[in-house]
């Protein structure tokens, strides 16, 4: 592996698989991230990527916060996260743990950061990268620590000794408002678990995204924005969390497939959601390279049937439609107005355009309970393309 020390999101980083391409591969990453250290290791196949959050403070105290599970990763990006990682024994993590404290102590670390490690299927794990920042996927670590990590870093900055900030001392079992010293060699207890491609761009016309007590989301754009070619093909993030891991993938899948994005671009959602449900995934029986391997053999997420598409969505605007007749009906009515009765309405022409397709359907209201689609006919803008229904 050829990765550069100030990459990061997938950039600087290429997997050499024959001496040929080394010195094409080195060339790329140098181009990518300019001027920084660039090392050589050796490739670590089939394992886990596995994390620790710490916390160290001005005072030479540092402790760990538990760990993420980041192996679910396209092109080396972390595109699904959970937390705490359990893939790995209780023995093993503890250590994993007993290290990065041990390293952000030797190095003088200040501040909230990361430290990662590559778990391998024999049980053994290796020292990958301390990430020093706070990261994206935080609020894993906080759903299980109950730890507020950005307002912890700022009281650290302020030069707050950790045993003196209130999350920390609830932490570890103290008082929350106090300054008695705590014995940091203790762990505190570990909770239950709970989890918490080709990039487009384009404008987003809607962004509906339901927050919960169990899943909540934060988007970088919304309705009238847009992502241009230069942006980071990350515009949203999502977390959810259970009191068991099955219990945190079904909200997650939930929420995924109640998430309204409407734009000129492509997401993906739907292929996310097909990953979450995955045997293999459920069953917590991946690797780093898992994903790249199913995108490899071209595995897609299900789409829905065209025309069942169609005929939702000139149902939703039939219906609008029958509210609205209705309302201006009900409106004249309070102004002593009587409307002819023709004016409400029984039947609307809906023209919807999808793929460059024009669909033409007429909606019934038989009741006040059901809506029927009573025909329809397709139009492409390509000539010679037309379907009836």
């Amino acid at each position: 592996m050829i990765k550069a020390s100030e990459g990061g999101g997938g950039k600087g980083i290429r997997r050499v698989d024959s001496s040929e391409d080394f010195a094409g591969f080195y060339r790329q990453v140098q181009a990518e991230v300019p001027g920084s250290p660039i090392f050589v290791m050796q490739l670590a196949e089939h394992a886990r990527h596995l994390e620790v959050q710490i916390l160290a403070d001005q005072y030479g105290n540092a402790i760990s916060l538990f760990g993420r599970d980041c192996s679910i990763q396209r092109r080396h990006q972390k595109i699904i996260e959970e937390a705490p990682a359990t893939i790995a024994a209780s023995p093993v993590f503890e250590y994993m743990e007993q290290c990065a404290v041990r390293l952000a102590k030797m190095v003088g670390y200040v501040s909230a950061g990361t430290v990662e490690y590559l778990y391998a299927e024999d049980g053994n794990f290796h020292f990958l990268e301390l990430n020093p920042r706070l990261q994206v996927e935080h609020p894993c670590t906080e759903m299980i620590a109950d730890v507020n990590l950005p307002a912890a870093q700022l009281q650290i900055a302020m030069g707050i000794p950790l045993h003196r900030i209130k999350d920390i001392r609830a932490l570890y079992g103290e008082k929350p408002w106090g300054d008695s010293p705590i014995n940091f060699q203790t762990p505190a207890n570990a909770p239950s678990p709970r989890p918490g491609f080709k990039p487009s761009s384009g404008t987003v016309q809607e962004l509906n995204f339901r927050s919960s007590k169990n899943v909540w989301g934060y988007f970088s754009v919304g309705a009238a924005g847009g992502l241009h070619e230069f942006a980071d093909s990350q515009f949203g993030h999502c977390f959810s969390w259970g009191e068991n891991r099955e219990e945190a993938i079904s909200n997650m899948v939930v929420a995924m497939k109640e998430l309204s994005i409407r734009g000129d671009f492509r997401t993906t959602v739907e292929y996310l959601i097909k990953l979450l449900e995955t045997e293999s995934f459920q069953n917590n029986d991946t690797d780093t390279g898992w994903l790249d391997h199913l995108i490899a053999e071209k595995v897609q997420a299900e789409r829905p049937d065209t025309m069942l598409g169609v005929v939702c969505g000139s149902l939703h605007v039939a219906d609008a439609g029958f509210r609205k007749s209705m309302s201006d009906f009900l409106h004249s009515l309070e102004r002593g107005q009587v409307l002819p009765a023709y004016s409400l309405l029984n039947t609307v022409d809906v023209e919807l355009i999808y793929d460059g397709v024009k669909y033409s359907l007429q909606v019934r209201d038989t009741t006040q309970l059901k809506l029927v689609p009573v025909g329809s006919s397709a139009k492409s803008s390509q000539p010679g393309r037309h379907q009836g229904v």
